[in-house]
């Protein structure tokens, strides 16, 4: 795809690196891009939305879409941009959609609206993106069950977790690796999994914010009473070493939320540095890398953890053994390359 001095305009949200690959990617191919932040003010879009759920206040975001409409239009390009990006647009208003597409884009500009949230769980339930010429859904259900056109685009994974460029290490240090965010469902199901398993080098952890933690403290001190700091870390850890545990471990353990349907970063990252996968996300089955030698799911965990905790016996968390993580790893390099960031760039703007 050839975006050569093409200008870009993208607004989304601040999502760990999401913006800074999509940035690389679009300016190593010669586009000129601008970004702008969905929500720059975490905590007060937080209160706005509560507002509006609680009060059924209406037009809270309406300053904000102004402010954003009359900034992107005083700073857009002379000749006005090329392409129009919306990844979400969960505060954005139809009338901010339009005045942009108005007054800051190119005659013949494509526009594409992209959601890595499931419609149902976005303000506008998916319509905003009927304003666009393109719109994609990472969540394969939506797009099955949705009737506003709406076509399959999974996330991606980035040259970092590309296999083809890594050293096999001489020895793997773990069996199986988890890192994520603190979640009370992830900290239960880990806290299983390393009861059931104490045969294999694992590596649990969970990023808990220390002001979240007092929070939680003052809130709900139930949630965080005794917890497992073999589990709990309150520092992030880093995207080099998120991607250095990624290649010293033979399996990676991702757990989503029960209600999830599309694929996380993390299960995308596993495609493309061809690590074998534990998971709890049943419609993973569905697309076309999936393959049973390499990925297992573990499905309705919360109904196991139930049955664990009240008998004592955490059996059903037992993760698949030494034999299936030696085995070799089915490769398919055309269907891997499809869900690299350069298959999702050429698709996303073709």
């Amino acid at each position: 795809m050839n975006l050569k001095d093409k200008n870009i305009l993208i607004i989304m949200p601040e999502f760990y690196s999401f913006q800074t690959n999509l940035k690389d990617e679009l300016e190593s191919r010669g586009a000129h891009v601008k970004f702008y932040d969905e929500e720059p003010k975490k905590t007060k879009f937080l209160i706005l939305k509560n507002m509006e759920s609680i009060f059924h206040k209406k037009d809270v975001f309406g300053k904000f879409n102004r402010q954003l409409t009359n900034q992107i239009i005083a700073e857009k390009p002379t000749e006005g941009y090329d392409y129009f990006l919306v990844i979400r647009g969960n505060v954005l208003s139809e009338e901010t959609i339009i005045t942009i597409k108005e007054r800051a884009l190119k005659n013949g500009a494509k526009t594409i609206y992209y959601t890595w949230d499931p419609v149902e769980y976005v303000r506008h339930k998916g319509k905003l993106g009927l304003l666009f010429d393109k719109r994609y859904d990472f969540d394969s259900v939506d797009v099955r069950n949705t009737d506003m056109g709406y076509e399959l685009l999974p996330l991606f994974y980035t040259d970092e977790f590309d296999a083809a460029d890594w050293q096999k290490p001489d020895e793997y240090l773990y069996d199986y690796v988890s890192v994520s965010a603190f979640f009370p469902y992830r900290y239960r199901y880990l806290k299983a999994f390393k009861k059931a398993n104490p045969d294999k080098k694992l590596l649990f952890k969970l990023y808990l914010s220390p002001v979240v933690y007092w929070g939680k403290k003052i809130k709900d001190p139930k949630l965080v009473k005794n917890l497992d700091m073999d589990i709990i870390t309150f520092k992030p850890y880093t995207h080099d070493e998120m991607r250095q545990q990624c290649m010293e471990t033979r399996a990676i353990l991702d757990l989503t939320q029960e209600h999830q349907q599309g694929l996380t970063m993390r299960t995308l990252e596993t495609v493309g540095a061809k690590k074998k996968l534990v998971t709890n996300n049943t419609y993973i089955s569905e697309y076309d890398f999936y393959n049973e030698a390499d990925y297992v799911i573990m499905s309705d965990l919360s109904a196991k953890a139930d049955e664990a905790e009240r008998t004592g016996d955490y059996s059903a968390f037992i993760l698949p053994d030494d034999e299936w993580l030696r085995k070799q790893y089915q490769e398919n390099e055309e269907i891997r390359k499809n869900y690299s960031i350069h298959a999702f760039i050429d698709k996303i703007f073709a």
